[in-house]
């Protein structure tokens, strides 16, 4: 087993073959570095009972990356519990302000000490060992109920984990909490009947944004090392833009969607989310793959690192942008044409402004900018985007079918039930569409035919400029605030209709309002080797992120039990559901 030191980042990536994902125990199994440490006669991590160890600091988790927290693992200056109780802190005396967090996991020190247990005998899980996680609550946890935000799912425990779970815990991750959301996703704008509304931590006037929100801004106050969110339509690179983390939205058949609520299956998939490209590589290493489960997933085999013997992490490079093309869709900068509210254009303009920059940074890198490109007009894209209301009965009725005990039996009896935050009022208006009659729909069947044309125009471009990816600001207006009508400006629906792999990364922050601003490259299907490259050079070469004021160190008293975190869920519960607050507004 050897290691390597990338000189440019200081990020730590295992060179070797990819730790086997088969379900397993993870105590049941050596694993590739404890093998090497056994093999060589060596201790692969430092005596959890060394003087450094028990003189070793608390967590005190400022941006550490998944390399900076398994080099302290391995010298014994840091145990996993010291870990995930750090975070416990953080998210103990943060969360208040946040609304960010709907239920810490109460098995999360049990596992940390069983982590602990198998670094005492050099044991090592896999790629994940000790990082815990936030998990979107619309990713199936067969030990913690799933809400998707819904009161209506307060008791909804699944028989099962997630696919994408079941990975995490094989690779030695801490399951650590569920985050908030956009209720069933359905939004932008994380508001939901469990958890009330995310704040974004640069600024708590605003919405982290949607629908993985709660990921979004738990990550970026530090309350958890990485997370998973959901994306229909700009899902987990919206928050991830609005609060300056990377975010992947993969290929459609990259990773598994089984056991996640959907939304809308044409569209729906998982992807990671995370303050550094090489974090969000790590975790698309272990999510990824062919799962019988998600026939969607076929599509992959043969078309990743994997079947090569690499990985995603195989491909950060610091040059990785030279000699690149790429292409800018101009198109998609600034306000839009038609508007007429003088603040929303200047707030346009200052997004503009950063994007500009960005582009500034791509060019000194090595890459040549093709400015501008051909872009699709968003007539055309939004003719060929699956309009989720037509899927959204027929798929979450499915979902709950698979539910056992005090689960609703279906989407009618979640309606009737009142159960659900004001803000998805349309939930109603959803149930009313026939599902069995969704494949006779005729608007319906063209959008579907429509996509085919928007993967040739934009393949064309590609083809036409010689380009390895296109560019644009992932959100054209900074973050609105909460209970106001300011746009988002989103450009995120173009890649779900197209099936291509799009990753927002930080770019920096307006001049006036200091509000992050995400870069969103895209390549075409399946190549995302290629874009972790371009994005990992342009966050080397740009060091855009910069963490929220206000979130520091933290003094807790707080004696961290299963009791103490099970107290703690209990008191998350908001009930700011329709039945509770009194019906929709007609």
């Amino acid at each position: 087993m050897k290691w390597i030191q990338d000189g440019e980042s200081g990020e730590e990536l295992e060179n070797t073959e990819e730790v086997s994902m088969e379900r397993r125990g993870f105590l049941g199994s050596v694993g590739l570095l404890g093998a090497a440490s056994l093999g060589s006669g060596q201790p692969l991590f430092g005596s959890q009972s060394d003087n450094a160890a028990q003189s070793a600091p608390p967590f005190d988790p400022f941006e550490p990356t998944v390399g900076d927290v398994h080099r302290k693992y391995r010298t014994g200056q840091l145990t996993v519990r010291d870990v995930v109780e750090g975070y416990l802190d953080r998210i103990e005396s943060y969360e208040e302000e946040l609304d960010a967090i709907i239920r810490i996991n109460p098995s999360a020190l049990e596992r940390a000490d069983e982590l602990d247990e198998a670094l005492e005998s050099g044991e090592l899980a896999g790629p994940l060992h000790g990082i815990p996680l936030i998990l979107k609550d619309n990713n199936d946890t067969a030990d913690i109920p799933t809400t998707a935000g819904s009161v209506s799912l307060d008791h909804s425990t699944p028989p099962d984990d997630a696919t994408i779970v079941s990975k995490m815990r094989d690779a030695g991750a801490v399951i650590l909490a569920k985050a908030n959301l956009s209720e069933f996703a359905f939004s932008y704008d994380s508001i939901s009947s469990f958890g009330g509304t995310v704040k974004n931590p640069y600024d708590t006037e605003r919405h982290a944004g949607g629908s993985s929100g709660g990921t979004g801004a738990t990550i970026a106050a530090n309350l958890g090392m990485m997370g998973t969110g959901t994306d229909t339509g700009g899902s987990v690179r919206v928050p991830s833009a609005a609060c300056s983390l990377v975010g992947l939205r993969p290929t459609t058949g990259l990773i598994s969607r089984d056991g996640i609520v959907p939304l809308s299956l044409t569209e729906d998939t998982a992807g990671p989310m995370a303050r550094t490209v090489a974090d969000a590589a790590r975790f698309t290493d272990v999510m990824a793959g062919y799962d019988p489960a998600d026939p969607e997933t076929s599509t992959s085999v043969g078309r990743t690192p994997h079947a090569e013997g690499k990985r995603y992490t195989d491909y950060l490079r610091y040059d990785g942008l030279e000699s690149r093309r790429i292409g800018v869709y101009r198109d998609y900068v600034g306000p839009s044409d038609d508007e007429e509210d003088s603040a929303i254009i200047e707030d346009a303009e200052a997004v503009a402004d950063v994007f500009d920059h960005a582009l500034e940074e791509i060019e000194a890198a090595g890459a040549t900018v093709v400015d501008p490109v051909e872009a699709p007009s968003w007539d055309f894209v939004y003719s060929a985007n699956v309009a989720s209301g037509d899927e959204f009965n027929r798929d979450i009725d499915s979902y709950l079918e698979g539910l056992e005990g005090d689960a609703p039996e279906d989407l009618e009896e979640i309606a009737e039930s009142g159960e659900f935050s004001p803000a998805i009022c349309s939930l109603r208006e959803r149930e009313e569409v026939d599902e069995d009659a969704v494949d006779e729909n005729l608007s319906y069947l063209q959008t579907l035919s429509r996509r085919d044309d928007l993967q040739e125009f934009v393949h064309s471009t590609f083809v036409d400029n010689d380009l390895d990816a296109v560019v644009y600001p992932a959100l054209t207006q900074t973050p609105p605030h909460i209970d106001s009508d300011e746009p988002w400006g989103s450009n995120a629906q173009l890649s779900p209709a197209l099936e291509f792999p799009s990753m927002t990364v930080p770019a920096g922050f307006t001049a006036e309002t200091e509000m992050p601003v995400g870069i969103e490259f895209m390549t075409r299907e399946y190549e995302e080797a290629k874009l972790f490259e371009i994005a990992y050079a342009y966050e080397q070469n740009s060091q855009a992120r910069q963490m929220p004021d206000g979130y520091g160190s933290v003094e807790s008293d707080v004696e961290w039990s299963q009791a103490e975190i099970e107290q703690w869920n209990e008191s998350q519960h908001k009930n700011e559901s329709v039945a509770e607050l009194g019906g929709c507004e007609q």
